[in-house]
């Protein structure tokens, strides 16, 4: 009887071995696809909340092709331009957070005030634009021919490129001709453009207005234009060189313009 037990409560023990191991692996398996699920719900989010650009092309209409290319390019320009002071390759800038930040105002001699180094900034920042996206719009023109060149044949002419600036929005006008030929069928685009808002004008007006009077007066009063100006925020940052450090924001948008500048700077001891 005892035997018969034992042999019971053996054959009870080798199948209770066996069974933890495969319910462990079970739990395992459950937890790795919840976490996967998991990652999967995160991803989708994301995307919903940031849906990535695609640019999509309408044979009909390839200026919106373009437009949205050419939109791609100046955000970058306008990134690049509003972390180093309105220039693409700073010359004449300072190291400040990792970004080579340009003076708008500079004067190396003690005790005088600085020098405008940007008094046309406006047009200064058209030019830097236009370089900087021209290439880039030339190579979407390239893709747009390569997207249309197993059903069409494509004619073009040389780029031609400007870009505006205004209050509240960049503009810029692509002068280009671009032909699509299909079954002796033709249509022709030309005078491309892309205008989008962004506060880069404004931004840049004010940063002249803190030149001219760092010019003038070796300060800017940044509090009493605030008030009178509540749209934007300005912060002023000393180094220990003596260089001030501007960011001009709109407060709305969150755009921003930083510039340096060194004025009236004091001899060490003074």
């Amino acid at each position: 009887m005892d035997a018969k037990v034992n042999k019971k409560n053996s054959r009870f023990d080798s199948e209770s071995i066996k069974l933890f191991p495969e319910s462990k692996r079970s739990q395992v398996t459950i937890f790795i696809i919840i976490g996967l699920l998991f990652v999967v719900s995160i991803i989708i989010i994301f995307l919903l909340i940031n849906p990535p650009e695609v640019k999509i092309l309408d044979e009909n209409n390839p200026q919106a092709f373009i437009e949205s290319c050419t939109r791609e390019a100046v955000e970058n320009a306008l990134e690049i331009l509003s972390e180093q002071g309105g220039d693409i390759t700073p010359k004449g800038y300072i190291n400040f957070k990792g970004k080579e930040v340009s003076y708008a105002c500079y004067n190396f001699n003690y005790f005088q005030p600085c020098i405008n180094q940007r008094p046309l900034l406006i047009e200064h920042i058209e030019n830097e634009i236009t370089n900087y996206i021209k290439p880039l719009v030339n190579d979407c023109f390239i893709q747009l021919e390569n997207k249309l060149e197993d059903r069409y044949d494509v004619e073009t002419t040389p780029l031609y490129l400007k870009t505006v600036l205004q209050s509240k929005n960049v503009a810029v006008y692509i002068d280009k001709k671009f032909k699509m030929t299909r079954n002796q069928e033709s249509r022709e685009f030309d005078n491309f453009k892309m205008i989008m808002a962004h506060p880069i004008y404004d931004l840049a007006e004010i940063t002249m207005e803190i030149a001219n009077q760092e010019s003038r007066y070796c300060n800017f009063d940044e509090l009493g234009y605030m008030i009178l100006h509540p749209k934007y925020d300005i912060t002023k940052f000393i180094t220990g060189e003596a260089d001030i450090i501007y960011t001009v924001t709109e407060i709305s948008t969150g755009e921003k313009l930083t510039f340096a500048v060194t004025s009236c700077e004091l001899p060490p001891g003074y």
